[in-house]
């Protein structure tokens, strides 16, 4: 596949939509084109991530190793979808083996390539984040419905307007000491300037444990970030009850509603008494529109959060596959 035909393929890819022909050429130039015979590992769960990629025919599948050696299949990409860089993003081992189900096609993007494009400071690096974030969204609904359909049953009885009363009924409070928040390892490496001005973009609540925050089924009135405590996200039906997720201090919770629009895909409820920065549609659409310092800063902390997030929910995946 020569520049030019690659540059054609990266203009049709979704996640690369607004940016200009001179970006794509560039990109073009430092992907690595490679044909993948069916049936081959590109690697497996656990080992160092050194790319992602992005399928250009074909298709791959994505499976998890679950307690008691069994492998279990999580899902496929094909054409115009990207995978492995999940690892890239946070630094970890790869979430799953992947292996090429048919013969295929990719285009890798190694790891130093992958950070400088997601550096840059251009309206379209600051698409790119949205859509990254819209993606991971999506993703994390779907390994839910898995889990959710895993344990039966109905929902159970949590109304929204729970959720809404919930709300209203935080108990708000000035701001903690800044030289907390900077210690939070969550901001270490952000510029304290735009960290500032995202953490004085919304209010700060207390909150005592065993509250509802979140009801699944309806929407998020806010988007949460936890100062210290924990909040418990769950699935819960009549017949069980999973923890697919802790936000504890510098986790983001609440934010799915507001990305796409959906009902909340989890119940979330305080584990501990908490602190908690509360940001509304209003202020949290702002900084999720906005392509500036402190929008950056809110960015990279969902960013981080969803990949974090993703992470966690393979885990109950895992011990499920098992007892099956």
């Amino acid at each position: 596949m020569s520049d030019g035909a690659t540059a054609g393929f990266l203009a049709t890819v979704p996640l690369l939509e607004g940016r200009n022909e001179s970006d794509i050429a560039d990109l073009a130039r430092v992907l690595r084109r490679r044909d993948v015979p069916a049936g081959e590992t590109l690697w497996h769960q656990g080992e160092e991530a050194r790319e992602l990629l992005l399928i250009v025919q074909g298709a791959v599948s994505a499976s998890l190793q679950a307690p008691g050696g069994r492998v279990v299949e999580i899902g496929r990409a094909g054409p115009g979808e990207m995978v492995g860089e999940i690892a890239l993003l946070d630094g970890g081992g790869h979430t799953m083996s992947v292996q090429a189900t048919e013969p295929a096609t990719v285009l890798a993007l190694g790891k130093a390539d992958f950070a400088a494009l997601l550096a840059r400071q251009d309206p379209a690096t600051f698409s790119l984040k949205r859509r990254l974030a819209a993606l991971f969204t999506a993703r994390h609904r779907e390994q839910l419905r898995h889990l959710a359909g895993s344990l039966g049953g109905d929902e159970a009885d949590l109304p929204g307007e729970d959720a809404a009363r919930t709300f209203a009924e935080l108990e708000y409070c000035g701001p903690p000491d800044s030289r907390y928040l900077r210690r939070m390892a969550t901001f270490h490496d952000f510029d304290p300037a735009a960290l500032w001005g995202f953490l004085t973009s919304g209010r700060y609540a207390r909150c005592p444990p065993g509250r509802t925050l979140l009801a699944e089924g309806a929407p998020s009135t806010a988007c949460y970030l936890t100062i210290n405590g924990a909040v418990e996200k769950v699935l819960i039906r009549r017949d069980g009850r999973i923890r697919v997720g802790l936000a504890g201090p510098g986790k983001a919770f609440g934010y799915e509603t507001l990305i796409d629009g959906l009902p909340s895909p989890v119940t979330a409820i305080t584990r501990e008494r908490s602190l908690l920065l509360v940001l509304p549609r209003e202020p949290f659409d702002q900084l999720f529109r906005r392509e500036d310092a402190i929008s950056r800063v809110f960015l990279d902390v969902i960013q981080r959060d969803l990949v974090a997030t993703l992470r966690q929910s393979l885990r109950p995946h895992a011990r499920l596959a098992a007892s099956v």
